[in-house]
């Protein structure tokens, strides 16, 4: 004998037999998941690797020096004196002669000892007859022709023989071409008829 199911319990239990049914066709339609593709590695790259041919060293330009000259000499003309006279120009009429301290000349100092005086002839290579003052500074040279230079200033003095002998007024001297006298207006010295006069006054040409 069946049981007698009430309209509304027959309604609710139909829906959940379509429910079940449902349920279950989802679980027979389940996707078989495709297992996923490994990783793929990329094949390295070849590097290309350029070879540099080596470089050739260049060697610098070779530098020629030319020699130096030779430094080149001047000639130098020889220079010949004129052979002088043995023995001085007479003195003046009135003056006494004295010789010199040798016969290639010396030196000699005026009475004051304002002046003082040397004569050479080829004595250390020098043939002239020189004089100076110390007031005022000034000196005088002559050469064998008589021909003369002066220099005016402290820088034209030498240094006299403090012991060099004294030449009294109107006594000369001298040895070669040259002559020298001492007055008490100076001293005059002279070569082949010409030369000077030196004093405190200056340095003036004289005759002789």
């Amino acid at each position: 004998m069946l049981q007698h199911i009430p309209e509304g319990a027959l309604g609710r239990f139909g829906f959940i037999v379509v429910a079940v049914g449902l349920a279950l066709a989802g679980c027979g339609s389940r996707q078989t998941d495709t297992p996923a593709a490994g990783p793929t590695t990329a094949a390295p790259a070849s590097t290309a690797v350029q070879s540099t041919p080596p470089q050739k060293a260049v060697a610098p330009p070779a530098t020629t020096v030319a020699p130096a000259a030779p430094p080149t000499t001047a000639a130098q003309a020889p220079t010949t004196a004129p052979p002088p006279p043995t023995t001085a120009a007479p003195a003046a009429k009135g003056t006494t002669l004295v010789p010199m301290q040798t016969a290639t000349g010396g030196e000699f100092l005026s009475p004051s000892g304002n002046i003082s005086c040397e004569v050479d002839v080829g004595r250390a290579g020098l043939t002239s007859a020189y004089c100076q003052t110390g007031t005022p500074p000034q000196s005088v040279k002559m050469d064998p022709t008589g021909s003369y230079t002066t220099c005016i200033g402290d820088q034209c003095l030498g240094n006299p023989d403090s012991e060099a002998p004294t030449l009294a007024y109107r006594t000369a001297t001298g040895v070669g071409p040259f002559r020298c006298e001492s007055a008490t207006t100076g001293v005059t010295c002279t070569a082949g008829g010409r030369g000077f006069q030196i004093s405190t006054s200056g340095i003036k040409a004289a005759v002789g």
